[in-house]
């Protein structure tokens, strides 16, 4: 024998002593009941039931081991999918639905993974057959988790669902017709089962529009118990239709002022409430007392949108709560309730804007809105000045304007009311004033289709500051030296060799 093999033989046997030794000792212990114990760890592979198609299974029952039963049921649905090629079709699909949750809500996806998961489950070990009642508890089987599956074609499964074995992959498993018989299977195949009901409700509270849907919110109303006063928006055709050339909003604010709104900033309150999206499900079918623990009976918000459909969505939020997040850390949440659907969520500071939203954070900062060429009369006062213009055409080329009764050059008048139109809502008013009797500047316009008439006012407002009042309501502020400086061009406009001044 060579001396490579020798040191080889050598080590093994070194080996054997220092732990190859406890194989041995193993060995040569008393044979254990064979009906009490099967295995020694190796893994196997035991199919314990098939069920070629997941769809088949029509209903999934489970019994949590320490809340009420729920069931699933198949329905089955036509969906629209694209083949390899970009072609659309229709398939049917099977979805589950929760029983006596259909007015909630679902995250049918993962409801459809109690079906998908173990509609075929094989045992990766035997983990002990022949085993007594109170052997159970060692397992997590003396109190497990019960499903049944009723199945087209073929016989119910039922099963038991134990405790997750220290190797967190497995989990133990027994049928619920052979309670002697451990196994050990992949925890994925059971793990959704181990879920509370409450996760397979959706946290999607209302669709988005689609893209094709015509549905016109016509009036939003946000109540808030920190404000003292609502803010109230309202759709106006006018806007919707552009007829103005300049509004980037087809709804206005018509409370606590009345102000032009921004298109982007408000889309969250104007359609909000489509696509509401929660950040938990907290209480499906919550009791009064529930609805006024959170704060829902008299919340902190409460917003209101009608539709041209004629329907009314009311959506509420009552209390904060700190929510415990996976990181470790906490987040703040509020309690949230759509009326009609019963069942109070979560909702955190990114998924509404309702809770904080102040009206300068919506509105948009035009006051004065009139396509240029749209114009039919425009008056604009200061002291004993007045300049009135009369106008008549759609364009430039065919536009023709008046002042004070005589034909004036129409690129001087576009000046003067470019400069107007740099009128801005610099500050909401909110505050109760009393205006000075005459103001530093008045404007009246009126459009040639006669679809709209306003006027527009300056007051001083002290300091450096200037009062915009809008159909004789007081609803802004600007800069003084803005007022001073249109006093300036209109003063000027007869004198054509001089430059209106832009900036203020």
């Amino acid at each position: 024998m060579n001396k490579t093999l020798k040191g080889i033989f050598a080590g093994c046997g070194i080996l054997a002593l220092l732990g190859g030794g406890l194989a041995v000792l193993k060995l040569t212990e008393p044979e254990e009941n064979p009906d009490e114990h099967s295995g020694d760890g190796e893994e196997e592979s035991i199919l314990l039931w098939e069920i070629a198609n997941s769809d088949d299974i029509s209903k999934i029952t489970v019994t949590p081991k320490d809340g009420d039963a729920y069931t699933a049921t198949r329905k089955m649905e036509e969906v629209q999918d694209v083949d390899a090629d970009g072609n659309e079709y229709t398939k049917e699909i099977a979805n589950y639905y929760l029983d006596a949750y259909e007015s909630l809500p679902m995250d049918t996806i993962t409801i459809r993974t109690l079906a998908t998961r173990s509609s075929t489950v094989s045992a990766s070990r035997t983990i002990q057959t022949g085993t007594p009642q109170e052997d159970l508890a060692k397992y997590g089987l003396d109190q497990p988790i019960a499903v049944t599956f009723q199945v087209d074609g073929q016989e119910n499964v039922e099963f038991l669902i134990g405790d997750i074995s220290p190797d967190t992959s497995l989990s133990y498993l027994c049928m619920a017709d052979d309670l002697g018989t451990v196994y050990a299977v992949p925890s994925t195949n059971v793990e959704k089962y181990r879920e509370p009901l409450i996760s397979y409700l959706g946290t999607t509270v209302t669709e988005a529009l689609a893209e094709d849907d015509d549905t016109v919110v016509e009036d939003v109303l946000l109540e808030r118990k920190d404000l003292d006063y609502d803010i109230h928006l309202s759709y106006d055709d006018f806007y919707h239709l552009d007829l103005n050339g300049g509004s980037s909003a087809a709804h206005i604010m018509v409370e606590p002022v009345r102000s032009l709104l921004n298109a982007e900033k408000s889309a969250g309150l104007t359609h909000g409430l489509f696509g509401l999206t929660a950040s938990e499900v907290l209480t499906p079918f919550p009791t009064e007392a529930e609805m006024k623990k959170c704060g829902l009976d008299d919340p902190f918000v409460r917003v209101t949108v009608k539709t041209d459909q004629g329907d009314t969505l009311v959506f509420r939020l009552g209390n904060t709560y700190e929510a415990a997040l996976s990181d470790g850390t906490t987040e703040l949440r509020y309690y949230g309730y759509l009326d009609g659907t019963d069942c109070i969520y979560g909702f955190n500071q990114e998924n509404t804007l309702f809770e904080d939203v102040e009206p300068g954070d919506i509105t948009s900062k035009i006051v004065v809105e009139t396509y240029v060429w749209d114009i039919g009369r425009l008056i604009y006062e200061a002291g004993d000045l007045k300049l009135d213009f009369e106008g008549v055409g759609d364009e430039q080329e065919n536009y023709l304007v008046t002042c004070n009764g005589k034909l004036t050059d129409t690129e001087r008048f576009r000046k003067l009311y470019t400069y107007l139109l740099k009128t801005s809502a610099e500050e909401i008013v909110l505050e109760e004033v009393t205006l000075p009797s005459e103001p530093m500047v008045s404007i009246q316009l009126e459009r040639q289709d006669g679809t709209r008439a306003y006027n527009v006012k300056f007051y001083a407002a002290g300091g450096m500051q200037a009062y915009i009042a809008v159909n004789d309501n007081l609803s802004f502020k600007c800069r003084k030296a803005y007022v001073e400086t249109l006093i300036r061009n209109m003063q000027i406009y007869d004198e054509t060799d001089k430059e209106f001044t832009m900036t203020w």
